[in-house]
């Protein structure tokens, strides 16, 4: 800026100069002139009365003219706000007074102009040097841009958001008729394999059955995701003993772990917590399946125990693992691991971000813990209820 305000000086000093003199402009004086006028900001030398001196083509082109246009008219002639003519004709008195440049806002769409007095050659102030704070517009108009990217970007999270919602919404109104095919289906092949009795046409009723549960799973899965994304799924605390989630969730998975031959055992904890006893079991559901469906030999253990202020609980198996660079990704839609050919038998990818999305909604933190080749674990922590948590003293958390 400074060499701006020389600029502006020197071509003053010349104007001064063949003013009082009445001669031609000097050579020196035409370059200033072109140095200036060159100069993408906009430039302006102003009377001590404001009215426009000399300006150059950045500053006339703020106002839609050309500098003849434009020197030697007030503010006001140029159609500026009355307020914004007041304002500079008070901060040009302000500088003449001080002998110290001032700022004046609101002459230029975008940003600031400096007004440095100009002195001649005995220092006499004899006008004005209106410079942009270049730096300032550049400022203004990066945040100008940023701000309109923002809006928009607002804009289209907003529709999409909109859109999400309401598909959410629809499929859960519409839950109950897409559950009743398969409800019908699943009462049609206990009739049919009922009335077969030849082994080859049992097995292809027994593969079609499985059919039938794998697309029921799917639905199931994209249902759970479009009531969570539409916000219908609502949190309801309680206190409940942790056992009773343990115990369903033995009963529920212990045939599927006596099918591959894997042991499967539960860890009690005689405590309670406080959360939604639906939505975790739920969020814990997704975890035991792909532990079971992962592991070939070994077995899984679902345990709990104290940790602090929370109990922890615990999945452990012994199956294949996950790679570092996969750990965050798992819980990504539609990820799935260990199935490189996309058998929907094996389901959506939509499990563990079901986890993610309970696990936010219930305020609950998962981890995970791996070994490529040996095995997984992954952790939710759940707040113990009061009485729980004063019970016993807590364990260590050096014990992990």
């Amino acid at each position: 800026m400074c060499s701006d305000l020389s600029f502006c000086g020197e071509v003053v000093a010349e104007y001064t100069q063949k003013n009082s003199t009445e001669s031609h402009m000097t050579d020196r004086a035409i370059w200033l002139e072109a140095l200036v006028s060159a100069n993408g900001a906009a430039h302006a030398l102003l009377g001590l009365d404001a009215r426009l001196l000399v300006v150059n083509q950045a500053f006339a082109a703020a106002f839609g003219c050309l500098p003849e246009e434009v020197e030697g008219k007030g503010l006001a002639d140029l159609d500026v706000p009355a307020a914004i003519v007041a304002q500079v004709e008070a901060q040009v008195r302000r500088a003449v007074l001080t002998g110290a440049p001032v700022s004046a806002f609101g002459l230029l769409p975008r940003g600031e102009m400096v007004l440095s007095p100009v002195r001649d050659a005995d220092g006499a102030i004899t006008a004005v040097a209106a410079i942009a704070d270049t730096n300032a517009a550049a400022l203004a108009a990066a945040r100008a841009e940023a701000e309109r990217a923002k809006a928009e970007t607002e804009r289209v999270r907003q529709e999409a958001e909109t859109g999400r919602t309401a598909i959410g919404r629809f499929l859960s109104a519409a839950s109950h008729d897409l559950r009743q095919p398969f409800q019908a289906m699943h009462l049609f092949h206990h009739l049919l394999m009922g009335r077969l009795t030849d082994p080859g046409a049992r097995d292809l009723g027994e593969k079609l059955e499985m059919s039938i549960e794998a697309a029921e799973g799917l639905l199931r899965a994209l249902l759970d995701v479009s009531k969570l994304e539409a916000g219908l799924v609502r949190m309801q605390e309680q206190t409940f003993p942790i056992d009773e989630t343990l115990g369903r969730l033995l009963n529920e998975f212990a045939p599927e772990a006596d099918a591959k031959a894997l042991r499967f055992n539960v860890r009690p904890a005689d405590a309670e917590v406080s959360t939604d006893p639906v939505l975790l079991e739920q969020l814990l559901r997704p975890i035991l399946s792909n532990a079971l469906r992962f592991t070939e030999s070994g077995g899984v253990l679902l345990a709990a125990r104290r940790r602090g202020a929370a109990l922890r609980i615990e999945v452990w198996d012994t199956g294949l693992g996950i790679a570092p660079a996969d750990q965050s990704a798992i819980f990504d839609d539609f990820r799935q691991l260990g199935n490189p050919n996309r058998d929907r038998r094996h389901g959506l990818g939509l499990g563990l971000a079901i986890v993610r999305r309970l696990a936010t909604l219930l305020g609950l933190t998962v981890s995970l813990r791996s070994v490529p080749g040996k095995g997984s674990v992954f952790a939710v922590d759940v707040p113990l209820a009061a009485a729980s948590a004063a019970e016993r003293p807590v364990e260590s958390s050096s014990a992990a």
